[in-house]
């Protein structure tokens, strides 16, 4: 889409194009690189909602250093350096006009460019469970969206067609459900793997490892409902949104239990003592003591 326009799609996949992408160099070693982090962070998140700063050493990080990205400027890359990744990519855009030579950090001025990548990610990523609740929260309000749990089920090795599908124990379905919009969509997710949990003999470390089994699986669900989503965001400040109707593989949904709403807002982990046998209704009790987001 073209930059001037005046709307943006966002995705919730995790930002790799050089649009989205600031190079930050000319940065003070008079700071550490956790001063800079704050610094950077205080200071670009003014344009936009940030996936992520990554402060480097040039001197100190040479090998650790991202080998797909090459450098615009001549820079001699003797000061700290930094990536600033935006979801938006105007929010990028407009960040590098407003802060290129116009900010100080520790008594020298930023040079902002965009990335230059190398190497081009074909499928860009889902965004992690955690991620994916502040994208949410930032364009569509806190209260703005719900998810719940559809259906939990032990997979029964037998009547599974697709080998890749069988290796998992447990399948989750999710529905993610936008109040403001009118709208919902599914997301499936599947975790444990089977073989691992077959040979496991302690009672108590197969309670775990199926805890965290369903855990994955609700996850991966949580993350693939909201992978279907695109915020239409317009410069106006008004956003809207639109389903990915395309990307429902695997997620036949009939005769589905509508139990278990969860509204994601706050969410902390605790342990469960769930058996392996338990019933649908006492695993969607145990899943919601098990949805502490995973960060990124």
């Amino acid at each position: 889409m073209a930059a001037d326009s005046p709307v943006e799609l966002i995705e919730f996949i995790r930002p790799c194009r050089n649009q989205n992408n600031l190079y930050v160099t000319n940065i003070s070693r008079n700071l550490s690189e956790d001063e800079v982090q704050m610094k950077l962070t205080q200071i670009f998140s003014k344009f936009g909602l940030l996936y992520e700063v990554q402060v480097f050493d040039a001197k100190e990080n040479t090998s650790e250093e991202p080998q797909s990205f090459c450098y615009h400027d001549n820079d001699t890359r003797s000061s700290l350096y930094a990536f600033v990744k935006f979801y938006s990519t105007k929010a990028a855009a407009r960040a590098q006009r407003e802060t290129n030579g116009k900010w100080l950090i520790g008594g020298q001025f930023l040079k902002v460019q965009f990335a230059n990548r190398k190497k081009v990610v074909d499928t860009p990523a889902p965004l992690y469970m955690a991620r994916c609740t502040e994208l949410a929260n930032y364009y569509l309000g806190f209260n703005g969206w719900s998810t719940k749990i559809i259906k939990i089920e032990k997979l029964d090795e037998k009547t599974m067609d697709n080998q890749e599908i069988s290796a998992f124990m447990y399948r989750s379905i999710v529905r993610l459900e936008i109040k403001a919009h009118d709208c919902y969509c599914d997301g499936i997710g599947y975790g444990g793997d089977r073989k691992t949990l077959k040979q496991e003999k302690d009672p108590l470390k197969k309670l775990e490892l199926t805890a965290i089994a369903k855990k994955i699986a609700h996850r991966h669900a949580f993350e693939n409902a909201f992978k279907r989503v695109i915020i239409i965001a317009l410069d106006n400040g008004k956003v809207s949104v639109e389903i990915n109707q395309t990307d429902v593989s695997d997620c036949e949904l009939i005769g589905l239990s509508e139990d278990g709403v969860v509204h994601i807002n706050q969410v902390k982990e605790q342990t469960t003592n769930s058996d392996e046998e338990i019933e649908d209704e006492e695993i969607l009790e145990a899943l919601n003591a098990l949805m502490d987001p995973i960060e990124d």
